[in-house]
């Protein structure tokens, strides 16, 4: 793999071995070393010390880690690959994102089979707009049911195991669970902004079982996590990503867990956790939704749900620009249309 900074000559990068095969069936992962903070970079395959053109690629480093900075993210939720447009990642791509998150049903497996995960997921790589969208912005993943086993799964799934292997061996996530608490659950930061990437699968409760201290979304081991991250987090905002929303359907949603999500809110509550806002997916629209202080017992909890963008409905999606360099720090909602048309925007100040 070659690389170079964007405003450099060209010829005058690096280059590191690229292993053939060495995390899964055509992919291998390869860490880039000396990069700069908020630059652009070029990246290109090099074969035999030529530099091959057709797949050169782009992306831009994060800000400095814990300092105050103004960024865009986009994220989607519900795609196919057989889909009969995928306009909308063009349109996606066109917003400029800094990040881009996938909050699950990235592809439509609906199995455990490793093998047959992986396929899915090469054929949606493969397709020229969102293949190229990757490329271009940095991409981390959690998953939901249709990408971890099937409709409306939950951790009795058999064979879950093999689904978290190949997720591992697909996406480049700073880290999968805990040492004694398997999943793809994950925390980063981005600038200053903290987010926790959640895993609504692995440990959940079935839907149907009776709601109580026993019935689970997170398990007890990821909700510890969760917890201690938000009481430890010094972000203006806290970013909590799940691919499950709170109660926008009748069924497979955190209303089903009340118990859980009652004691999150407790916690939020109890340890005057700050800024706290929802990312989710799984519903096939886009929409902001506000769940007022009444509800939740501290503040308004503004919810982002983007999902859909390549799987029937209106194939839009949510973008989120964050501006904590201000004194009073923000985070601007926007749901974009496939035609790029702004159809909402929501300001949430810290």
């Amino acid at each position: 793999l070659y690389y170079r900074r964007a405003d450099a000559p060209k010829g005058s990068g690096r280059t590191v071995p690229m292993p053939p095969y060495q995390v899964g069936p055509g992919m291998c992962r390869v860490r880039l070393t000396g990069l700069q903070p908020r630059t652009k970079y070029v990246i290109a395959a090099s074969l035999n010390g030529r530099v091959v053109e057709d797949r050169v690629g782009s992306f831009t480093t994060a800000p400095v880690e814990g300092a105050p900075a103004k960024f865009r993210v986009a994220f989607t939720s519900c795609m196919k690959p057989d889909h009969e447009t995928h306009h909308s990642f063009e349109v996606l791509r066109k917003q400029d994102p800094d990040l881009l998150l996938l909050l699950g049903d990235n592809v439509y497996s609906d199995t455990t089979n490793r093998g047959r995960i992986w396929q899915h997921h090469v054929d949606m790589r493969t397709v020229p707009v969102f293949g190229g969208l990757i490329r271009l912005v940095p991409t981390l993943a959690i998953w939901d049911d249709h990408d971890f086993a099937n409709d409306d799964s939950d951790g009795t799934a058999p064979g879950k195991e093999g689904s978290l292997t190949a997720f591992k061996e697909l996406f480049p996530n700073p880290s999968f669970g805990l040492p004694d608490v398997p999943g793809v659950f994950f925390r980063f930061q981005w600038a200053n902004v903290d987010f926790f990437m959640l895993d609504v699968r692995y440990h959940r409760s079935p839907n149907k079982a009776p709601d109580g201290p026993r019935k689970t979304m997170l398990g007890p081991g990821q909700f510890r996590w969760l917890v201690g991250g938000l009481r430890a987090s010094k972000a203006p905002f806290k970013v909590l990503v799940s691919g499950s929303t709170i109660e926008e359907k009748d069924h497979d949603c955190w209303r089903s867990f009340g118990h859980e999500l009652r004691r999150l809110y407790g916690a939020i509550r109890q340890h005057r956790v700050t800024g706290v806002v929802l990312l989710s997916g799984d519903l096939h629209r886009s929409i902001v939704k506000v769940h007022p202080a009444e509800r939740t017992g501290f503040y308004d909890l503004v919810e982002v749900i983007s999902s859909g963008i390549a799987v029937g409905g209106p194939m839009n999606f949510a973008t989120l620009d964050f501006d904590t360099t201000l004194a009073d720090p923000t985070m601007t909602a926007r749901i974009v249309e496939r035609t790029a048309r702004v159809s909402k925007e929501h300001v949430v100040r810290l």
